[in-house]
């Protein structure tokens, strides 16, 4: 049995669409692939041998260990382990972190032949819930005709690279190397979830500003959004070739359109040059700029790259960037706009549920809700729309398709109070009698299914207008599960876009 007790947690990477973990103290570092060596092995799950600063190390594919087919990988990287001094390599498509897991509930599994248990349990994840099979290094040592070397290395020089951060100065870091139209980037190869080549994107209501639309990948819809316009460097060429790499976040993942993904290659942090912050529209996206000839010209395809630099992104800093943390939240996009029929009420003022529906929040103060099949279109608040008066709640038009659509501000309207305008502002667009009416908002929040919309009973507001009515309904919606649970304020946008245009009017 495996020692249950991991201080450091376990790293986390994927092969043949595995989920598969090792505890810490085996892991050594991740170099990228490369060509590797052949060996003099009958094992034909040992595929080459990896140069590891003047030692050969066996690389094994465990697809072929567990009889799996073993096909191309697009930019495969090796794990390097270690058990009782003994190196070993595992060929990844993808490493997927460290992480942590309540070691009390590890499913240990057992089999009839000791060296058929690769793998000795399963363990999930505390940071994304996923399940994780374990692995069980001595098992992976011993497997059958596989060449070991004896190395003993000291510990305190070969820490394992999944804990290395930039501020390591004196540890080369794996960098997955990009290419936007004609401007090379890098990012910490670490931080990337995996990559796609070829991906589908489709459409969806949350397509706005850099977000193109989602992809589906193992079974969720994600957004994607353009690399090239989120450090805001422009926007992809539409006529070219697109790949896609995947980051994760605690609210979810987020993938990244790209030209190319060029390579894996080591760097020193210490390589890396400060950029004036002047020379960048978004300087804080990025750690600064890497010279091309750093690069290591043997492991990496030079004619991709056509500038003398590339611009090395901040990993923390798209993680924590506030639109890309509320597209990640927003787990349900792929939702059809459709008009529902009217969910029915009960005597007791308590809507019926039998069919659920989906609401989409968004900041507005506090969490508020509104009914998702209300939505006709989500749009970007950009700075171009006229402002007619600064007092009141019309802000504007925008043209969108051939019409033009007047832009309410819905935090002015509900709280007398303006909202701030900032890069995660939308604009929500409903139509009332074959007329568009667009909604503008601070932040979205998420898209999810209601569990229970009450109404609570009206005290007064005998004098209060049919606009004041609207806004003032007293709906409610409970969503989310578990710890997530919460109720939240509904606003039937459709009707306070009524109450509002006969209001306008009657003024008029």
């Amino acid at each position: 049995m495996e020692s249950s007790a991991t201080e450091s947690g376990f790293g986390g990477f994927r092969i043949g669409g595995m989920d598969l973990g090792l505890p810490m103290q085996a892991l050594r570092e991740v170099i990228p692939c490369g060509v590797l060596a052949k060996l003099p092995c009958a094992a034909p799950y040992v595929i080459g041998g990896i140069d590891l600063r003047g030692i050969m190390v066996p690389v094994i594919d465990l697809r072929i260990v567990l009889g799996a087919a073993a096909t191309k990988m697009p930019f495969p990287n090796v794990i390097v382990m270690v058990h009782e001094n003994k190196l070993l390599g595992l060929l990844t498509e993808a490493v997927t972190g460290v992480f942590t897991g309540d070691t009390q509930d590890i499913n240990h599994v057992s089999f009839a032949a000791a060296d058929q248990s690769v793998f000795y349990g399963s363990i999930r994840r505390n940071d994304n819930d996923t399940l994780v099979n374990l692995l069980s290094p001595s098992a992976l040592v011993m497997l059958k005709d596989v060449p070991m070397v004896d190395h003993h290395e000291s510990k305190n020089t070969v820490s394992a690279t999944l804990e290395s951060s930039i501020s390591q100065k004196n540890k080369a870091l794996p960098m997955l190397l990009l290419r936007c139209n004609r401007i090379a980037l890098a990012i910490d190869a670490m931080a990337v979830y995996t990559t796609l080549s070829d991906p589908v994107i489709e459409k969806s209501a949350m397509a706005m500003g850099s977000c193109r639309g989602v992809i589906e990948y193992a079974s969720n819809k994600i957004p994607t959004l353009d690399l090239l316009q989120v450090c805001g460097l422009g926007r992809l060429d539409p006529n070219t070739s697109i790949q896609a790499f995947i980051i994760l976040l605690p609210q979810g993942m987020v993938a990244f359109l790209v030209n190319k993904v060029i390579d894996v290659v080591r760097i020193y942090p210490s390589e890396i040059i400060d950029a004036p912050g002047y020379a960048l529209p978004r300087p804080s996206l990025f750690n600064g700029v890497l010279p091309k000839s750093a690069l290591p010209e043997t492991s990496t395809k030079q004619e991709s790259i056509l500038a003398s630099q590339l611009l090395v992104l901040s990993s923390s800093a798209l993680k924590n960037d506030p639109q890309i943390v509320a597209l990640a939240d927003v787990i349900t996009l792929d939702r059809a706009i459709t008009r529902q029929p009217k969910t029915p009420t009960t005597e007791s003022g308590i809507e019926s549920t039998e069919k659920k529906r989906n609401m989409i929040t968004y900041l507005l103060g506090s969490e508020t809700a509104s009914p998702f099949e209300q939505i006709r279109e989500i749009l970007p608040f950009t700075h171009d729309i006229p402002i007619f008066e600064q007092t009141g709640p019309m802000l504007g038009m925008i043209v969108v398709r051939g019409r033009s659509i007047p832009v309410v501000c819905l935090s002015r309207l509900v709280t007398g109070h303006p909202a701030q305008i900032s890069p995660t502002a939308s604009v929500l667009v409903v139509e009332i009698d074959n007329e568009a009416m667009g909604f503008a908002i601070p932040t979205l929040k998420s898209i999810e299914l209601v569990q229970w919309e009450p109404e609570l009973p009206h005290f007064g507001g005998a004098g209060h207008s049919d606009l004041m009515h609207a806004i003032h309904s007293n709906k409610l919606a409970q969503i989310g599960t578990g710890k997530a649970i919460r109720m939240l304020p509904v606003l039937d946008l459709e009707k306070i876009a009524r109450a509002f245009r006969a209001q306008q009017l009657a003024v008029a």
